[in-house]
């Protein structure tokens, strides 16, 4: 007998084919035909006694067809699968039919062959043999032992024998090979004779259940299945039973055997479980990698409070349960004096309409006790800390802290009842402060947000988010700073004797950072004004400063010198004596009353966009003139003498000056974008300044994308006109507007304002707009800070007025002092219309509507008669936090 190869070291657990034969004799059969001599064929003479369905379905026989035959009927198909098969391979067949013990051999197509004899019902072989083989493909290469794979892999033969107990079919075991005797620690006398559930030893009634559903399913549904149960030895140990069914078919179709694979898989069941572990692992390390990563995008966003709500939806998602971000000090848009601000809440207890978002913690002292949550080292790691129970008992110095506010907080939401000393807090650090601290509740019954990988990507995202905060709070700085210089540089009243001015600015921060854009209307002398509009290169507090310069060295020289050119001349050499560090253009004009009343125009360009000059109807000439005469290079780079041009004004002529804000876009080129100013302004129907402004504004688009400077001067047709009371006008814009300085004069300014839109409107409620516009700009300059906007809308039900200043504090209405001094304004404005008002991007708008107050025998449908006008109770504060009222 030729050695056995090498097996290989694992095959795979299903086999491919299962076959049970008899013994072929040890010589050739004889044929039926004696004189065709011995049957050639490999496995002839071995009776086919049972086959899986594989093996049937290799036969091409359907699952109830008789399948007859022997041994080598069924092997002829592999050793025809390979063209020139050789002699070695069927003699493998051969020697598996003589009931030979092969351990492994390999076969076309990578299988291997294993056989195993036995004899049945204990019978020694020779008596009753039979030979199970199977066929395998490896898992591996190399070699095992000789036991084999039957006996390796724990091989067990059970017999279906008709006329059991129930009637159902009775399955005992004929063979229990060594394999299974190694991995149960039984030896196979104790189960041969007996039933088929005695192979597997277990005191679990659940176990044996399965263990006989398996069996059952085999016997009745000839389909393989499959266990694990926990199980006993001999002596006493457990372990991980693993057993695999596949039922035999004899030739009828019937099931006639249950072959059986046992093994002890506690040591596979272990490795796979540390396998899963370490696949588990790196998936989390994956996931916490591509959070990390995700993390990373939020610091270059733009939109802060998208950013800090990006940042709680990510940490809810892999990490906790609940998060949020808590801002404290000096946060952007919240009220001067507040202590914390949640800025962004997820997860079903802190987000949603019932969470935290949105409350904030007043400040009540000059400053505030210790923090420990917030009181860190920013240039120390970051170390994420419980919140603990000291900060949600509510007593001392800390229930004033942000963490006991918090902690009060988190113990009044619904469902978080005694949880908040989980909380864990993160303090947000930024390059050089901490800015606020990142809130997460642990997750209940699984990842808790408070192991070690956790905390570590709890400490990367509040480090994140602060960057963030810390880098939005810079440019807001530097911004607001800017924006103040730039305003302040303003000039406080546009009012000249005989002409109607307007004037707007908007820094447009949406879109860009500020810059240099100024405007100037001076009044020189009592027959001579001067209107100047220019443009410094860059959009930061660079810029801003250098705008200061040049517009003071402009300022002086308007009061020394009457000519445009010669003033743009002395400019240019003192700009270039002071190395202004940008590049700037300017357009200067001044405006000369002639002795018989009229007007002159004389302007001078520095690079600067070209003014517009606008002919009343019936003027001879084009509509609309560019001024593109007299222009030259920048400020500061002028050689030559700056040249002059004029123009004579009619009643009725509108001059335009302004900067590239308004006709710039991405999406425009500045060409396109002066003829849509032209095409503009040749359109306009209003007969005011301020109406002009306001339809060269609309026509241009809503939302510059870059600062904007423009003014807007007109030669009234009467005098009169440049007063209170101008012509009234039907045809024109029903909105005006207003930037005007934080400044007790611009009270004055405003009214003035008023009445004269009022009269253009036709509208009769011009004194009591009057009075609403002074208190409320009032107590914008009194009580707020930053630049004031007016807005007035002539609406079907009445006119709308709007205030916007850059504090968010709620207007309140008090009661009135004792001495008269104060508490009136709110009260009376109260009583003239309805009104509310709202947060905005730089503070808050107040706005009140006046309503046509009807005569007293008509009073509006569906109403009663009433003595005055109706108000409205306004909510003062629509904060959803007591603690900001």
């Amino acid at each position: 007998m030729s050695a056995d190869p090498p097996q290989p070291v694992a095959l795979h657990e299903e086999p491919v084919a299962v076959l049970l034969v008899g013994r072929a004799p040890s010589a050739p059969s004889a044929p039926s035909d004696p004189s065709a001599g011995p049957d050639p064929r490999p496995g002839a003479g071995a009776p086919l006694l049972g086959a899986d369905a594989a093996s049937r379905a290799l036969a091409g026989a359907a699952p109830h067809d008789r399948l007859t035959g022997d041994l080598a009927d069924l092997a002829g198909w592999l050793v025809r699968a390979r063209p020139g098969a050789g002699a070695a391979e069927a003699d493998l067949w051969a020697r598996a039919a003589r009931g030979e013990h092969l351990v492994g051999a390999p076969l076309p197509d990578g299988l291997w062959l294993s056989a195993t004899p036995y004899a049945e019902d204990g019978v020694p072989a020779r008596t009753a043999p039979r030979t199970l083989l199977a066929l395998h493909r490896p898992e591996g290469a190399g070699a095992v032992g000789p036991g084999g794979f039957a006996d390796v892999a724990g091989l067990a033969v059970s017999a279906v024998r008709p006329g059991g107990p129930d009637g159902a079919p009775e399955v005992v075991v004929v063979h229990a090979g060594e394999g299974w005797s190694r991995a149960t620690g039984t030896p196979a006398r104790e189960v041969v004779g007996g039933p088929a559930a005695a192979l597997l030893r277990t005191d679990d009634l659940d176990a044996r259940h399965l263990v006989r559903a398996a069996l059952s399913r085999s016997v009745r549904e000839a389909e393989p299945a499959a266990v694990t149960v926990l199980a006993g030895r001999s002596d006493g140990t457990s372990f991980l039973h693993h057993v695999r069914t596949t039922p035999l078919l004899d030739p009828t179709g019937a099931v006639c055997h249950v072959v059986s694979w046992h093994g002890d898989v506690t040591g596979r069941a272990g490795a796979e479980a540390q396998l899963h572990r370490a696949l588990a692992a790196e998936e989390e390390s994956a996931q916490r990698l591509a959070l990390l990563e995700q993390l990373d995008e939020v610091v270059v966003v733009d939109d802060v409070a998208a950013g800090l709500d990006r940042v709680a939806h990510l940490l809810v998602t892999h990490v906790a349960a609940d998060a949020a971000v808590v801002l404290t000090g000096d946060h952007t848009g919240a009220v001067r004096p507040t202590e914390a601000l949640v800025a962004a809440a997820a997860g079903p207890h802190l987000g949603g309409p019932g969470g935290l978002a949105g409350h904030r913690l007043p400040r009540t002292a000059r400053t505030r006790p210790p923090d420990p949550h917030l009181d860190v080292d920013p240039h120390q790691p970051v170390r994420p800390a419980p919140l603990g129970a000291a900060a949600t008992a509510g007593a001392g110095e800390l229930a004033a802290t942000p963490s006991g506010w918090i902690a009060a907080r988190l113990a009044g939401l619904p469902g978080l009842a005694g949880r908040a000393a989980e909380a864990v807090l993160t303090p947000m650090v930024g390059r050089e402060t901490v800015v606020g601290l990142l809130v997460t509740l642990p997750r209940p019954g699984g990842g808790d947000g408070r192991d070690g990988k956790d905390l570590a990507v709890l400490a990367g995202a509040a480090r994140r988010a602060g960057l963030l905060v810390e880098t939005a709070r810079l440019h807001q700085r530097e911004h607001t700073l800017a924006e103040t210089l730039q305003r302040s540089m303003l000039p406080e009243q546009a009012v000249v004797p005989g002409l109607d001015v307007w004037t707007f600015y908007d820094s447009n921060a949406e879109h860009a950072q500020v810059g240099g854009d100024w405007y100037d209307v001076l009044q020189t002398t009592d027959d001579l004004a001067a209107v100047v509009v220019g443009d410094v290169v860059g959009h930061d507090l660079e810029a801003a400063a250098a705008m200061g310069q040049i517009r003071s060295v402009v300022r002086s020289c308007a009061h020394e010198l009457d000519d445009p050119g010669s003033v743009l001349g002395r400019v240019d050499a003192l700009v270039a004596a002071m190395s202004v560090p940008r590049m700037a253009s300017l357009v200067y004009a001044s405006l000369q009353r002639l002795d018989d009343g009229g007007w002159e125009v004389s302007w001078s360009s520095a690079g600067h966009l070209p003014p517009l000059l606008r002919r009343a109807a019936g003027r001879a000439g084009e509509r609309v003139e560019v001024l593109s005469e007299a222009t030259g290079t920048l400020v500061g780079l002028g050689e030559r003498p700056r040249p002059t041009r004029e123009r004579a004004l009619g009643p009725g002529d509108v001059l335009v000056f302004y900067t590239d804000g308004l006709i710039e876009q991405r999406s425009r080129p500045m060409r396109d974008g002066l003829t849509v100013l032209v095409e503009t302004l040749e359109g306009v129907r209003a007969h005011d300044a301020a109406g002009i402004g306001e339809e060269l504004l609309q026509g241009l688009g809503e939302a510059p994308e870059d600062d904007t400077a423009l003014v807007v001067v007109r030669v009234p047709e009467d005098p009169a006109d440049a007063g209170d009371s101008p012509a009234r006008t039907a045809d024109t814009p029903r909105r005006r507007r207003w930037q005007l300085p934080p400044d007790p004069s611009s009270v004055g300014k405003a009214r003035h304002a008023t009445l004269r839109a009022c009269a253009v409107w036709g509208l009769d409620c011009g004194p009591r707009a009057e009075v609403v516009v002074s208190e409320l700009v009032a107590n914008a300059v009194l009580h707020g800070w930053g630049t004031v906007g007016l807005r007035l809308f002539d609406l079907p039900t009445g006119l709308r007025v709007e205030v916007e200043d850059d504090s968010p504090e709620a207007p309140r209405v008090v009661d009135p002092r004792g001495d008269g001094g104060g508490g009136h304004g709110m009260r009376l404005v109260e009583r003239l219309g309805r009104w509310g008002w709202q947060r905005t991007r730089r503070g808050k708008l107040v706005w009140v509507e006046l309503h046509p107050v009807p005569a007293p025998d008509e009073p509006p449908p569906g109403e009663p008669p009433t003595t005055g006008p109706r108000t409205q109770d306004p909510d003062p504060d629509p904060d959803p936090d007591p603690g900001a009222r």
